[in-house]
């Protein structure tokens, strides 16, 4: 290994600069553009861009010399991809004097006496088609139309916008002053590591450098390491391109749709992770490489890193690979996200589990759930096995059982490996049914809001004559005695305790402060209600107040309309304890239809 200090125009003397087809793709955003253009404005000659490391690749005789490009991919791209917008903005005049040293550090020819040029970066396929339209604009190829180039355009598109609108509305000296800074041969703004072929692990060096810029995910590091060992057993770059092709850009890369769904986020936890880093996380604790008791996520990539170098046979690194492939197309066919728009019914069971987990953030048993949708080749199996699972994390929610919530990591490796204990489990739970009755009765906001929304759903999918049975998860939760009662509310019906004596005021004060919080004094609607209308007395809360909407107005679903609204529009003026305790003794039948234990 020998790292030097070098200006960019080392690029010149470099043949074909090749970035690995298991590279990362083009990742830098506006914030990275800024900060680099700022650099280079702002500071002296030699202000230091960063590293690149380059590994030397064999070439035949008479073929130009290629350079592999280990780290750095971004900056090489994006410095190249500024010299390029400068060039265009570039007088005419300007341009004859620049093509010559454009051409030497954009393009190589394959002799020097050939007449055809070609793009000297040659990018992994999800990027090189974007990539080579700009380099070759204006020179080899149509100009690019700045006005199509939008927020969903490819990142590299987007660059070269950024580059060319900042950069036409300097001064000529200016962008002259910068394309002469770039590549002035004594500004030092680069340390290039050279690897030969080899020799060098470039891999540690891969992972242990420290570079600027965005950082590695833990998918790619994991993707860098299983390809890496695919080259290193099969001693044929071409067969492992073509099993990268088949497996992993096929199934992650194939197209921008396919990197922008991989690369969404989803709250797990406390957590935000993307898709793939969830996947693989699900594949660790299916294989059983990754605990979750014992490790972190932080230790997610050497763990599969330590996997994958314990795999020296081509049939292995081939099987895990598709193994990894196949569980990320039923991943992607299956494990559902949600958002505003994403209509529900309540005979989906399985989408109705993933709500659910959503809702509740728990991810916990998502590797369950995916090696089931794997290995279950019988669809009503599938089913029985996640409603048990439904059952068992409902059951455990309302009950506030946090022994066996705390357990979840572990209990989600015992059902992995005999799905048996899941039914086990689910048979246990009969012990807490008083707990889960007694979790209606006190219950929060979120936990409410969920289950209403479920028996709505599930109200709907029983009735025919119910034409919509699908919803959107957009509801708002409304306490129908406010928790807020004092001012308005003042009215508390005489109560008596279990033994038949009276209550004191004070008691009943208490009491009725427990049961706003039961379920039977919640509901769902439309839309909230305006802030001072929600401690307003029954009749105007329901009816509404001056401009001020009620409930009435907000009250489209069966959990509003039938429970609430039709009694008080037949003349039942009165919401009290004692309807709490009659609503929820109903919702409690309904929640006990769904998801009782027998």
């Amino acid at each position: 290994m020998e790292a030097h200090e070098k200006e960019l125009m080392f690029l010149g003397n470099e043949g074909k600069v090749i970035i690995p087809f298991f590279q990362r793709t083009y990742v830098w955003d506006e914030e990275n553009w800024e900060n680099l253009l700022e650099g280079l404005f702002q500071k002296p000659v030699g202000h230091f861009l960063g590293s690149i490391i380059l590994k030397q690749l064999n070439s035949a005789s008479g073929e130009p010399k290629k350079l592999e490009v280990v780290d750095g991919q971004q900056r090489l791209t994006t410095l190249s991809i500024l010299i390029k917008a400068l060039y265009d903005t570039f007088s005419e005049q300007l341009q004859n004097n620049t093509i010559n040293v454009v051409r030497q550090i954009l393009f190589s020819k394959i002799t020097p006496t050939s007449g055809e040029y070609y793009v000297k970066i040659e990018h992994s396929q999800i990027d090189r088609e974007a990539y080579e339209r700009v380099i070759k604009a204006n020179i080899d190829g149509p100009p690019i139309d700045i006005e199509t180039i939008d927020k969903n355009s490819h990142k590299i598109f987007r660059c070269y916008k950024y580059f060319y609108e900042l950069l036409k509305d300097k001064k000529d000296e200016e962008r002259k002053t910068l394309f002469d800074k770039l590549l002035e041969t004594r500004n030092k703004m680069l340390v290039v590591i050279d690897l030969k072929e080899d020799i060098d692990d470039e891999q540690t060096i891969f992972d242990t450098l420290n570079t600027a810029g965005v950082r590695l995910t833990t998918a790619e590091i994991i993707k860098n390491a299983l390809y890496q060992q695919v080259i290193k057993v099969f001693g044929d770059p071409k067969a492992a391109l073509d099993l990268y092709k088949d497996t992993w850009e096929k199934t992650f890369l194939t197209d921008e749709d396919t990197v922008r769904y991989w690369e969404t986020e989803r709250l797990t936890g406390r957590l935000k992770r993307d898709n793939v880093e969830i996947l693989l996380h699900c594949i660790g604790v299916i294989k059983g490489f990754y605990d979750p008791d014992k490790h972190t996520l932080s230790e997610l990539s050497k763990l599969y890193k330590e996997e994958i170098k314990n795999k020296n046979s081509r049939n292995e690194l081939i099987n895990f690979t598709k193994e990894i492939v196949e569980y990320g197309n039923i991943y992607r066919e299956r494990m559902l996200a949600f958002d505003s728009s994403t209509a529900l019914s309540f005979e989906d069971s399985t989408a109705r589990l993933l709500h659910i987990l959503d809702v509740l953030q728990i991810s916990t048993f998502y590797p369950f759930i995916l090696h089931q949708f794997k290995i279950q080749e019988n669809e009503a199996e599938i089913v029985k096995i996640l409603s048990n699972l439904e059952k068992f994390v409902v059951n455990n929610m309302l009950a506030k059982n946090t022994t066996e919530i705390k357990n979840y990591n572990k209990l989600c490796k015992e059902f992995i490996r005999d799905t048996s204990k899941l039914e086990n489990k689910l048979r246990d739970l009969v012990n807490i049914k008083n707990a889960v009755s007694n979790g209606l009765r006190g219950i929060s906001n979120k936990e409410a809001s969920l289950i209403l929304f479920w028996i709505e759903l599930y109200r709907r999918n029983k009735d025919p004559k119910r034409s919509l049975k699908e919803l959107k998860y957009v509801y708002s939760l409304e306490h129908i005695m406010p928790q807020k009662w004092e001012e308005y509310w003042r009215d508390i019906p005489k109560k008596y305790k279990a033994d038949g004596s009276e209550m004191t005021d004070e008691e009943a004060r208490m009491d009725r402060n427990d049961k706003i919080n039961w379920i039977g004094n919640m509901t769902l609607l439309t839309s909230s209600l305006n802030a001072a209308l929600r401690n307003y007395d029954f009749e105007r809360k329901m009816k509404g107040h001056g401009r001020k909407k009620g409930i009435i107005s907000y009250a489209e679903l069966s959990i509003t309309n039938d429970d609430i609204v039709i009694p008080f529009q037949n003349g039942d003026k009165v919401w009290d304890e004692f309807k709490i305790i009659a609503r929820t003794k109903k919702l409690e039948e309904e929640v006990n239809q769904i998801w009782g234990i027998t």
